[in-house]
C-alpha cells in the first residue's frame, strides 16, 4: 500500500475522534468532577483503545523508524519529561517518523509521534525537548479527550463530507486525500476555535515540565521565534509544524515571558542527543557517497556542534559505503576517548560484521551485555548479527528473553520469525510473522500467516490449539471492525 501523508492520517484521526462516541442519551451522562469536562465524553480506557487502533494504523501508512538506537534515544528523553510532568502514571509511547519536514503529534493514548526532519533541525536537545513537553502537556491536560465534545456541534453534512473523504481514502489515496480538504475546509475553524486555548496551555504547563526535567526553558520561545522568522521563505507552505501550532509574536512573548520568571540553569546537551542527529542524517540519505563527503568536510574544517557526533555520522556513513576500513578506524578512535559509550560499542559490532568477522562481533556484543543487560538497542543489535552469523538458534533464546520481559515490537517479531525460520521451525516462524503483521495493523496478512501455521503445526496438538486460539481473537477483531 502506497504511504499516506502525514497530514491526511491527522485528519482521519479527528474524524475518528469525532465519530466514534456515540452520543449520550439525558439519562446516562454521568457528573463528572467540576473542571473536568472530559470524562463524559472519553475515558482514559476508550482513549487507550483508540489510540492503539490509530497506532495500527498509523504503522500501515508512514514509515516509523525502527532503528534501535534512535528509538530507544527518545523513548527515554519523553520518559525524562513524563516523570517531570503533571501526571507521570500516564502511560506514554514515543517514535519517529521518517518525514523531513519540521512537526510532531499527539494522539489519544499518549502516543507522540516525531518527525525526523524535527531531530534534524532542532540545534539543542532542549529545543526538542520543548516540543515534547507540548504534545505531552496536550495528553496530560486531556485536550484530545475534550474534542470529543466538540463532535456534537458538527453538523449532519459535514460529518457525511468526512466519512465519504475516509472512504475515498481507503480506495484511492489522491481522492482520500481530495475528499479531506474538502471536509477540512469546513471543520479547520471549528479545530482552530478550539485548539487556540490548548495551545497556550500546552505551552504554559509545557514549560513547567521542561524546567522540571531540567532543560532550558528559553529553548520554546528560541524555537518558535526560529520557525516564525524561517517561515516567510517558504511562501505558502509553511513548515508543517506551524500549520498545526500557529506560532504569532504574542506566543513567542508570553513564552519568553514565562522563561524569564524561571531563572534557569546553564543546560549542555546529552551526547546522544548529537548521536542520534548524526545517525538518522545517514539513515535518511539516498546518497551515501555525498553523506560520507559532507561528514568528512565538517571534520577537516572544524565546522560541527559536536565533533564525536561528526565522527560517529562519518564512520556510520562509511559503513553505508562498504568501507568498513576506515569506519573501524574512525570508530577506534571514538572508543579511545569513551570506551565505555554503548552508540560506539555497537558501531564497531555493526564494522566487525559487516565486514564478516562474526566471532569478533559477537565478542564485542556480549561486552556490551555486560555493561548494559536486556538494553533493546543491544539485543535487537545482537539478534540481526546472530542470524547474519547463522547462530538462529542463539539470536531466538536471546529474542525470548526479551519478548517475556515486555518488550514486543515489529522489529523484534520480525526477527523472532527469522530465527525460528532459519531454525526449521515452520510453525513458530509462521506465528511470529503473524504478530509482525498484526503490529503494523495488517490484520488480514496475520490471519494468514497464523492459518499458514496452523497448517504447519497440525501434528502438535498444543502447538496447533494455541495458534487457532489467536487466529480467532483476531477474526473476532475483523468481525467487529466491520459491524461498527
Amino acid at each position: 500500500m502506497r504511504k499516506l501523508p502525514v497530514q491526511l492520517l491527522s485528519t482521519v484521526l479527528w474524524a475518528v475522534i469525532l465519530l466514534t462516541v456515540p452520543t449520550l442519551k439525558a439519562d446516562e451522562i454521568e457528573l463528572p468532577e467540576i473542571g473536568d469536562h472530559s470524562g463524559v465524553a472519553l475515558s482514559p480506557e476508550q482513549e487507550r483503545s483508540i489510540g492503539q487502533a490509530f497506532m495500527r494504523r498509523l504503522r500501515n501508512s508512514v514509515t516509523i523508524i525502527e532503528d534501535p538506537e534512535v528509538a530507544t534515544y527518545v523513548q527515554s528523553l519523553g520518559y525524562r519529561l513524563v516523570a517531570n510532568s503533571d501526571n507521570p502514571g500516564q502511560g506514554f509511547t514515543f517514535f519517529v517518523i521518517q518525514d523531513p519536514t519540521i512537526n510532531a503529534f499527539a494522539a489519544p493514548g499518549g502516543y507522540i509521534g516525531i518527525h525526523s526532519g524535527l531531530i534534524e533541525n532542532s540545534q539543542t536537545e532542549s529545543e526538542l525537548a520543548a516540543v515534547l513537553a507540548h504534545e505531552i502537556a496536550h495528553i496530560t491536560q486531556r485536550h484530545l479527550a475534550r474534542a470529543f465534545e466538540q463532535r456534537r456541534r458538527l453538523s449532519l453534512p459535514m460529518t457525511a463530507a468526512i466519512v465519504a473523504a475516509i472512504i475515498l481514502g481507503t480506495q484511492s489515496p489522491d481522492a482520500g486525500l481530495a475528499g479531506l480538504a474538502a471536509a477540512q475546509a469546513g471543520a479547520a475553524q471549528l479545530q482552530i476555535n478550539f485548539t487556540r486555548s490548548n495551545e497556550k496551555e500546552a505551552d504554559r504547563v509545557g514549560m513547567q515540565t521542561l524546567v522540571r526535567a531540567g532543560f532550558d526553558p528559553f529553548a520554546m520561545p528560541a524555537f518558535f521565534e526560529r520557525l516564525h522568522q524561517v517561515s516567510r521563505y517558504y511562501g505558502t507552505r509553511p513548515p508543517e509544524f506551524l500549520s498545526t501550532h500557529p506560532v504569532t509574536s504574542n506566543r513567542i512573548a508570553d513564552a519568553m515571558g514565562r522563561a524569564e520568571t524561571l531563572n534557569p540553569h546553564p543546560v549542555k546537551d546529552h551526547l546522544q542527543f548529537h548521536l542520534v542527529r548524526a545517525k538518522l542524517q545517514v539513515l535518511a540519505s539516498d546518497n551515501h557517497e555525498q553523506t560520507v563527503r559532507q561528514f568528512k568536510e565538517a571534520l577537516e574544517n572544524g565546522r560541527y556542534r559536536n565533533e564525536a557526533a561528526t565522527r560517529y555520522g562519518y564512520a556510520l556513513a562509511l559503513v553505508a559505503t562498504g568501507d568498513s576500513s576506515e569506519a573501524r578506524r574512525q570508530i577506534l578512535q571514538l572508543l579511545k576517548k569513551d570506551g565505555d559509550n554503548l552508540a560506539y560499542r555497537l558501531a564497531l559490532a555493526r564494522v566487525e560484521a559487516a565486514a564478516g568477522r562474526f566471532e569478533t562481533a559477537f565478542k564485542v556484543y556480549k561486552e556490551a551485555q555486560a555493561l548494559y543487560p536486556n538494553d533493546y538497542a543491544v539485543v535487537v543489535n545482537y539478534a540481526n548479527a546472530l542470524l547474519q552469523g547463522h547462530r538462529p538458534q542463539t539470536a531466538r533464546d536471546l529474542l525470548r528473553r526479551q519478548i517475556q520481559s515486555g518488550v514486543g515490537t515489529g522489529q523484534i517479531y520480525h526477527l523472532m520469525a527469522q530465527a525460528e525460520g532459519d531454525a526449521g521451525n515452520r510453525a513458530e516462524a509462521h506465528r511470529w510473522l503473524a504478530e509482525y503483521h498484526y503490529y503494523n495493523g495488517q490484520t488480514d496478512m496475520a490471519i494468514k500467516q497464523l492459518q499458514l501455521a496452523s497448517k504447519a503445526a497440525s501434528n502438535d496438538f498444543y502447538e496447533r490449539s494455541k495458534i487457532e486460539a489467536r487466529l480467532r481473537q483476531l477474526q473476532m477483531e475483523i468481525n467487529a471492525e466491520e459491524d461498527s
